[in-house]
């Protein structure tokens, strides 16, 4: 028997991951494959609410860039 090589174990890792998301009743609409320096991989499954923003987090996040700038500009002076 031949030695199954890295990327077909990691491609079937995969499979399993979607497979066990959509079993559960996740409807898949990204995968993230992060792999560390150590060489180990972890599979992050994205269900569709993945990158909607709601309007107070996309508020809060250009509030944190005005008081950003505002202490940059205090920096610079």
């Amino acid at each position: 028997m031949g030695r199954r090589g890295s990327n077909t174990f990691r491609r079937n890792d995969l499979i399993r991951a979607v497979r066990g998301a959509k079993d559960s009743g996740v409807d898949v609409s990204g995968v993230d494959v992060i792999v560390a320096p150590d060489g180990s991989v972890t599979f992050r499954v994205l269900g569709p609410k993945a990158a909607t923003e709601t309007s107070t987090e996309v508020m809060s996040a250009k509030e944190w860039d005005r008081e950003i700038e505002k202490l940059k500009a205090k920096k610079d002076r």
